[in-house]
């Protein structure tokens, strides 16, 4: 990469120690998630802290500081990539140099012992187990977003951390629209004769191998391109995707022993969150460019992989042969436009993970309230079990039994990500409209009938990926594009799919 003067390269330079501690901590985190016994905790905990204390001290440098200083006062001299850089550089050390060092440094320990908590939370179903370890993440995010100061409400700080320049009140807007719109959808699809609870062929009465799972998911790894010599994968209590380098992106995902769709669906979105990553420029490797530009955009990858390309019919016609050579005994007899309801199913559920498409953003919007009410004490973190209860009976039509499947379902409360969740739906419109614009120049369905998965990683990577975070997430959209995001294309894309599927 070329740089215009000595002191950007030398800034650079310094950065890389900066970014090399943050994938070492990466390689913590997935072990922390994958492989670590759960007596070794609070060791992991006090390991984590830390390598957060050494990064919050490699930011808080003297002669790093000064060269920031140095560099921004020269930012009319410098060239295009230089700027985005300093952009990056200047919008992640704000964190650092308004948020104190203790505080950081204690967050980090607070929230790998919260991980813990939760996950034995979960599994014992008991949420008073996690309450005290989530009061003081609430607590802790609320200094946060003081330190780092707001303008009309705190979480607008923190939003702000996963999609750049997020609002709470831009979040409401988005929200208020999605939640009128699929409310109509549903209602649709509910008085529809296709309209059904269940299909029977999946549930307690069936078996699904777990050993075809895994493989099954192998083989939609394959196809879309995800590169196993630069990456690895795995099973966890919540899949996720962790970048500890562009030759190093780790996935897990889950299995289900009586329906093999919740691995199949997570294995292809973990892996569009890492063909974006494995994506980026080479270029870009150990520099402020060198990963995804914001949790929003990521997510439009993950989403759109998942759902325009593996629930859309066209595919599903390709793939029906291949589930049917995996699991004979359950589908060889089961015809393509069965499978595409299967995988289409749209019925309110408990969990977030597992809603199909037109239920999954009111799964978000929930979430999103119930955030933005917590930190800003309209409610209690005691009493957010049975207000989960009644807001699941409000948004999505049904009421878990459990906090198993109710509040303890997500794991981003343990790593103490609040503004995170909104990310998701902001994710499904921009994968609308990249779809929108793809479809221009592709013929999409045609190459998804044939399984031709390739072309369109080709696509992605030639107007999306390669990019990094070289462009801020509105520019991105609109250099695809050609316009800003438009909330109506993920209208019209659910209601093209779903009135055609549910008439």
């Amino acid at each position: 990469m070329h740089y215009s003067n000595t002191y950007t390269r030398k800034l650079v330079e310094q950065y890389r120690e900066i970014s090399l501690l943050n994938k070492t901590k990466a390689l913590l985190d997935w072990d922390l998630n994958v492989n670590l016994p759960s007596k070794a905790s609070e060791a992991r905990a006090a390991q984590m802290a830390q390598l957060t204390a050494l990064t919050t001290d490699r930011w808080l440098d003297t002669k790093f500081r000064l060269l920031l200083e140095k560099v921004n006062e020269q930012k009319d001299k410098l060239n295009d990539h230089e700027k985005a850089m300093m952009r990056n550089l200047n919008w992640s050390a704000k964190y650092y140099y308004h948020v104190p060092k203790e505080l950081i440094v204690e967050f980090s320990k607070t929230t790998s012992e919260a991980f813990m908590a939760w996950q034995q939370a979960k599994k014992d179903n008991n949420f008073k187990l996690f309450l005290r370890h989530l009061s003081k993440v609430i607590k802790l995010n609320q200094l946060v977003a003081q330190h780092l100061g707001f303008t009309d409400n705190p979480y607008d700080a923190l939003l702000d951390q996963f999609e750049q320049g997020l609002t709470t009140r831009q979040c409401k807007t988005m929200f208020d629209h999605v939640r009128r719109e699929l409310k109509k959808l549903l209602t649709y699809i509910q008085k529809s004769k296709y309209y059904r609870e269940s299909l029977d062929l999946v549930g307690e009465k069936h078996h699904y191998s777990l050993k075809r799972q895994r493989q099954l998911s192998q083989f939609a790894l394959k196809k879309m391109g995800y590169d196993l010599d630069a990456g690895h994968f795995s099973e966890s209590p919540h899949p996720f995707t962790m970048n500890i380098h562009r030759l190093d992106v780790r996935i897990t995902t889950w299995y289900d022993r009586h329906d093999p769709r919740p691995s199949l669906m997570a294995t292809i979105h973990e892996a569009g969150h890492a063909l974006y990553e494995q994506g980026i420029s080479e270029e870009y490797d150990v520099t402020p460019l060198d990963s995804g530009v914001s949790l929003g955009i990521h997510e439009s990858q993950s989403r759109f992989w998942e759902n325009q390309v593996g629930r859309n019919p066209v595919f599903l016609y390709f793939l029906t042969p291949v589930l049917q050579a995996f699991f004979p005994e359950q589908l060889a007899d089961v015809h393509e436009e069965e499978i595409t309801r299967l995988f289409n199913l749209v019925q309110p559920s408990l969990t977030r993970v597992e809603a199909d498409e037109v239920t999954y953003n009111l799964h978000v919007a929930l979430r999103f309230e119930l955030e933005e009410a917590l930190i800003n004490n309209k409610i209690k973190p005691n009493d957010l079990s049975e207000i989960w209860k009644v807001k699941m009976k409000e948004y999505i039509g049904v009421v878990p039994t459990t906090d198993r499947e109710g509040v303890l379902q997500d794991v981003h409360w343990s790593y103490g990500v609040f503004g995170y969740f909104p990310t998701y739906t902001l994710g499904n419109l921009y994968a609308a409209q990249f779809t929108r614009t793809m479809k221009k120049e592709l013929p999409l369905d045609e190459l998804l009938r044939r399984g031709d998965l390739g072309t369109v990683l080709s696509w992605l990577r030639e107007n999306i990926y390669q990019y990094g975070s070289l462009y801020w997430p509105d520019e991105l959209v609109q250099r695809v594009t050609g316009e800003k995001l438009n909330a109506s294309y993920l209208i019209d894309y659910l209601n093209h799919k779903y009135r055609a599927i549910y008439t």
